[in-house]
């Protein structure tokens, strides 16, 4: 029986894995750490300094959020209310397992 050309044999896999760790480990690990760590992260020193609008924006949006906050924790629920939400999980499609 012939197998199809995109099927590949176990141990042509695990050879071919190998090989591949191997180049990874022999490469020049300067070159593999640099891949890992990615660019170095940019410094404020060439960003602008905000303008007294955006100051003025940050400070109103700051306050707005912190109104928001504090009458969402002030809210009381009634002792009893039902819940907001309860979890029940779904029932599988499949076939049951055998």
């Amino acid at each position: 029986m012939k197998t199809s050309p995109q099927r590949m044999r176990r141990r042509r896999f695990v050879t071919l894995l190998a090989l591949g760790g191997g180049a990874l480990v022999s490469s020049p690990l300067s070159r593999a750490a640099s891949a890992l760590t990615g660019p170095e992260p940019r410094t404020r020193e060439g960003r602008r300094a905000p303008t007294a609008a955006v100051k003025k924006e940050i400070g109103t949006q700051e306050k707005a959020l912190a109104e928001q906050l504090k009458t969402i924790r002030g809210y009381e629920l009634s002792p009893g209310s039902p819940m907001a939400f309860a979890f029940r999980p779904l029932k599988s499609k499949r076939g049951t397992r055998r």
